[in-house]
């Protein structure tokens, strides 16, 4: 093979075939955690699903800020073994400061867990530890009696001369996880939105720019429960699901 073109690809084949998507021994038992105040502490399960090696799981929460905590709320065990294909249990546990958290809305944390794998008996051999991150939700015992039906399906969509506004009314946190427009799937360049309690974020932008939208938002359980919305004049309305039959 003189052709250095022809060697270029050939070694560029090669490398292709031997990157290999890199997938988290460690997984968690869902992709969101609601925290009620009423309960003494939430459980999250984790399983190793590699088939033959066992992995330590190190555990710890953040605030919404991303700094590390230890307080109002706790993760324990922080550091454990978990065999290869068994399960274990984190049990989240909520401090006396819980006190000091709003009343009137949801706050916002992350459970972190990353897994460590056994050292390897081969030399020049490199391990990457992978890190896995889900949204936390302390939900006020006061808002109880405001979960009413889907909630999420208050939030309030408005065109904008560059795009569309997104008014969350809610004391909760609403994650708009899919956008679309005209059925052509999702808005390019759009990912997720996620909005706080009483917040409001605008997305401009020619691709946003809209007389109907399709809005999916995630729900308690990590489901996407999708939405479409007519718009005239400036505000836009929901159309039921019961019109859409």
């Amino acid at each position: 093979m003189n052709n250095p073109i022809l060697r270029l690809s050939g070694a560029l084949l090669m490398i292709a075939g031997m990157i290999q998507p890199v997938l988290a021994a460690v997984n968690l038992d869902r992709t969101r955690i609601i925290y009620n105040a009423s309960d003494k502490s939430v459980s999250v399960m984790l399983e190793n699903q590699s088939k033959d090696l066992p992995y330590l799981a190190q555990v710890w929460l953040e605030n919404a800020q991303g700094e590390k905590i230890t307080s109002p709320l706790v993760a324990l065990p922080p550091m454990q073994r978990i065999d290869a294909g068994q399960k274990s249990q984190i049990r989240i546990l909520q401090l006396p400061e819980t006190a000091t958290l709003p009343k009137d809305r949801e706050s916002l944390f992350y459970f972190n867990v990353r897994e460590v794998p056994p050292k390897s008996d081969m030399a020049n051999v490199m391990q990457v530890a992978i890190q896995s991150r889900v949204k936390l939700f302390f939900r006020p015992a006061e808002l109880r009696k405001l979960i009413k039906g889907n909630w999420q399906e208050q939030l309030q969509v408005s065109r904008l001369s560059d795009g569309l506004k997104l008014t969350n009314p809610t004391p909760f946190y609403i994650t708009v996880g899919y956008l679309g427009k005209d059925n052509k799937g999702n808005v390019p360049g759009f990912d997720s939105v996620m909005l706080a309690p009483f917040d409001t974020q605008s997305l401009t932008g020619s691709q946003y720019v809209s007389t109907a939208y399709s809005l999916g938002y995630m729900d308690d359980y990590g489901g996407l429960q999708i939405n479409q919305y007519t718009c005239s004049a400036v505000q836009c309305e929901r159309i039921s699901k019961d019109a859409l039959k």
